[in-house]
């Protein structure tokens, strides 16, 4: 077994990238894979999300302290490397500077290293990044196999894409060329709003082998997972247990991410 690595990555904040990264390790962990899940931006929205406080077990005390993953567990086949308020550009590389054991190695390559032994025991990786291309998101990056760009269905989402793109070209030439793009997708989607089809029409002229076809749909259901600290996969059976929805069909956003998930799945 030797893990597949993803980046879930965009320039752009607001794009519900932290959202795509739980939800896609959410489902793939009910399709009976084993995921592990890491919590890259020091917002350490992901960790929140799902009902973990960033303080112990997160990817900072991983890397200076414990030398290897220390992780919480979410489901019987999911787990999480919480966020840390301290893993912020500055202090990363000040920390690397500071520690013996890192002070000679590549800066860009130490998540690469951090992750190494986990690949043997589970199915996938999934990196949540931060809104930036710093350091932080570079060593994600060196560190993966697939990249996914999730784009909020809004034409100022371009730029951030379009730079992501750019940097993960330079990095398959230079140093990386086994980096993929396993695609681009659409979030908090609106069918018939001008603006969304816009854009649907811009990345299907530009990128059209990277374009995925699923869209994730704007659902208020998704947003009640997040604040409620629930997995989406749990917050759907949490509402059908406790009556709080008569149909037993999942709802819109889970529907969309398990179309998603499927759809990148076929493209591994």
């Amino acid at each position: 077994m030797s893990a597949k690595v993803i980046s879930i990555a965009n320039e752009k904040g607001g794009v519900a990238k932290t959202t795509s990264c739980s939800a896609i390790g959410s489902v793939l962990s009910r399709l009976g894979y084993t995921v592990i899940l890491i919590d890259l931006d020091p917002q350490s929205d992901l960790t929140i999300s799902l009902g973990i406080e960033p303080k112990d077990r997160n990817i900072h005390d991983c890397l200076f302290t414990h030398r290897k993953l220390k992780a919480h567990p979410i489901n019987e086949n999911l787990v999480l490397i919480g966020g840390s308020p301290e893993f912020t550009t500055i202090d990363f590389l000040d920390n690397l500077k500071k520690d013996e054991e890192y002070q000679y190695e590549n800066p860009r390559l130490i998540i690469r290293q951090l992750i190494k032994d986990a690949k043997s025991r589970c199915d996938f990786i999934i990196l949540d990044c931060p809104p930036n291309l710093e350091i932080i998101t570079q060593n994600a990056l060196l560190a993966s196999d697939y990249v996914l760009i999730p784009s909020e269905a809004h034409s100022f989402s371009i730029n951030g894409v379009e730079n992501l793109v750019d940097q993960v070209g330079r990095f398959k030439k230079k140093a990386h060329p086994q980096l993929e793009i396993l695609g681009i997708f659409l979030t908090r989607y609106r069918s018939k709003t001008r603006s969304h089809e816009d854009l649907v029409e811009y990345f299907t002229r530009h990128h059209p082998a990277i374009f995925l076809k699923t869209y994730v749909h704007e659902n208020i259901t998704i947003q009640e997972a997040t604040h409620s600290g629930r997995e989406l996969e749990e917050h759907d059976d949490f509402k059908k247990q406790n009556s709080l929805v008569k149909s037993k069909q999942p709802f819109k956003g889970l529907k969309d991410y398990r179309e998603l998930v499927n759809e990148i799945l076929n493209r591994m």
